[in-house]
């Protein structure tokens, strides 16, 4: 995320920063290649919305805005625990073109977060706090989201519904916020262990540039530069209890305002559903959303969420076209507005725009 090294070695190329062109015309492939082997999906999903309410689908799609600005407010929070200036609607497109690009490049969410420091940069503000603001707010939205998971297991318990896969893919979500949080903490307590680990990426990076005969992108003290900004942002989130605070109190109105749209949704197709069942449901899809080895849960939420409704006692009719409608305006419609938001993001323009 730093600047390209401008030094030159023999039989090495350099990098070009033009390449930002390019890397939206393999957006543009990728979004065509998503479109066309999901069409299925995308079909029903179309098809099902124009069968419910349309004055109820619009209320639950504005609810579906308002979860997307509370996230945005959660990662302007957590970027001010870390002592990182931005505005809500700075980060709101951040947060949708990142939706479409973890899509596509599937690397554990990883490639958000290089969007958001890469960002950062051109804006000529820190990478790694900018970094570091974002594994804050995954941890912070996933604290949030456990509240409401936990109600969600105990109600599917409770009634003999609770299966082990559930409970597994509960844990590992469990286990990434424990992960995000010692990386904190190893930040803030062992800068020299952290320093070593992003040697190693560097290492790592060095040598796969060097099998195509170009020189890294990263510059040659760029894991001590990076450990000493995600250091100092480490700290600052230690002396920012009321940001981090705020954070979790905003992404859990954020869940909020998603759990009120499932629930207006269900009220499109004329259906009475009640609060445990609605949360039980709404809990499934999140987890396997964000805990999936398909990126966001593609094709598996949309079986998981029926068969829960299902098991629930709402007519598989009515669990099929509500997830599908859920779905469509929680995650295939922001998506689409992700990729259209690309060209205005800093990192996919050339040069010459910025």
């Amino acid at each position: 995320m730093d600047p390209l090294t401008s030094e030159k070695k023999p039989g090495l190329k350099t990098w070009k920063l033009d390449v930002r062109l390019w890397l939206f015309w393999l957006a543009l492939i990728a979004f065509v290649w998503l479109v066309l082997s999901h069409l299925t999906e995308i079909e029903k999903v179309a098809q099902t919305i124009l069968r419910a309410s349309g004055q109820l689908v619009i209320i639950a799609a504005l609810l579906q805005i308002i979860y997307y600005v509370f996230f945005s407010a959660l990662y302007q929070a957590a970027f001010a625990s870390v002592e990182l200036e931005s505005s809500v609607f700075e980060v709101l497109p951040l947060i949708l073109a990142s939706l479409f690009i973890n899509v596509i490049a599937p690397i554990g969410g990883m490639a958000g977060i290089a969007l958001f420091a890469d960002d950062a940069a051109l804006r000529g503000r820190s990478p790694a706090r900018a970094a570091a603001g974002m594994l804050l707010a995954t941890m912070v939205s996933s604290m949030a989201f456990s509240i409401i998971l936990i109600s969600g297991l105990s109600y599917l318990f409770l009634l003999k519904h609770l299966s082990k896969y559930q409970v597994l893919t509960a844990i590992v979500l469990l286990l990434s916020i424990l992960v995000v949080g010692a990386l904190l903490l190893i930040a803030r307590w062992w800068p020299r262990l952290l320093e070593t680990l992003l040697g190693s990426v560097q290492s790592a990076v060095k040598w796969f540039t060097s099998w195509f005969k170009y020189q890294s992108p990263l510059a040659s003290n760029w894991a001590s530069k990076n450990t000493t900004e995600f250091v100092a942002a480490a700290k600052a989130v230690g002396h920012n209890y009321w940001s981090l605070g705020r954070g979790l109190l905003i992404a859990f109105l954020a869940h909020l305002a998603g759990i009120a749209s499932l629930y207006v949704i269900f009220l499109a197709f004329r259906y009475p559903i009640t609060f445990p069942v609605l949360v039980a449901g709404y809990s499934m899809g999140v987890l396997f959303s964000i805990v999936s080895p398909i990126p966001q849960g593609i094709g598996i939420v949309e079986g998981v969420m029926p068969a829960v409704f299902r098991s629930l006692r709402v007519p598989g009719r009515i669990a099929i076209f509500t997830s599908l409608t859920f779905r469509g305006l929680a995650f295939w419609i922001p998506l689409a507005i992700g990729f259209l938001l690309l060209r205005y993001i800093r990192s996919f323009r050339s040069q010459k725009q910025h």
